[in-house]
């Protein structure tokens, strides 16, 4: 399918872009992944549908801001948003944590973008929810995207990082002892 032209997609009406957000909010409710973080977190599954979300203009897939989570109009330039649920997983991870701690979590800017502990327990939900939706293979493609994206290069580091965030997923969905 081609790409939809990014001004196309902005004049999707607000109607229509709620839908696909509830959409989408209704299937990862339902999900083993979403539960038990919210399980952790001590916070009723229901609240997940009252948490804000809306699209903007990101330079990112998504973004988690004072408990609100913004999705890129980018991810619906490929007619095939509703394929984009994991970024939701990642983000109420976010939510979860801003919400419920005592103090603030660290800002994605702050340090290593990998090596912050609440991005990598957002990628570990998120890779989680792939490997369990998708496949394993398919949540070690997008890990590979996410470290070809922010130029994990050394084969060393990326071994690494790449164990850190796809182990937890594995275990968790029976594919490791």
């Amino acid at each position: 399918m081609p790409e939809i032209p990014l001004d196309k997609v902005k004049s999707i009406p607000r109607e229509k872009l709620l839908e696909f957000i509830k959409i989408l909010k209704r299937r990862v409710k339902k999900h083993k992944t979403v539960r038990r973080m919210f399980k952790e977190y001590d916070v009723d599954i229901d609240e997940l549908d009252l948490i804000p979300m809306a699209f903007a203009e990101l330079d990112v897939s998504a973004r988690t801001d004072h408990g609100a989570i913004y999705l890129s109009y980018k991810l619906l330039q490929d007619g095939s948003f509703l394929d984009d649920d994991h970024y939701l997983v990642h983000e109420i991870t976010h939510w979860a944590q801003q919400t419920t701690g005592d103090t603030p979590t660290q800002s994605s800017d702050v340090g290593d973008y990998l090596d912050n502990e609440f991005e990598q327990e957002g990628f570990q939900n998120q890779t989680e929810y792939i490997a369990d939706t998708k496949g394993e293979d398919e949540a070690e493609e997008y890990i590979d995207q996410v470290l070809n994206h922010h130029d994990v290069d050394d084969e060393e580091e990326r071994e690494e990082k790449k164990d850190e965030l796809l182990n937890i997923a594995r275990r968790r969905n029976g594919l490791l002892s």
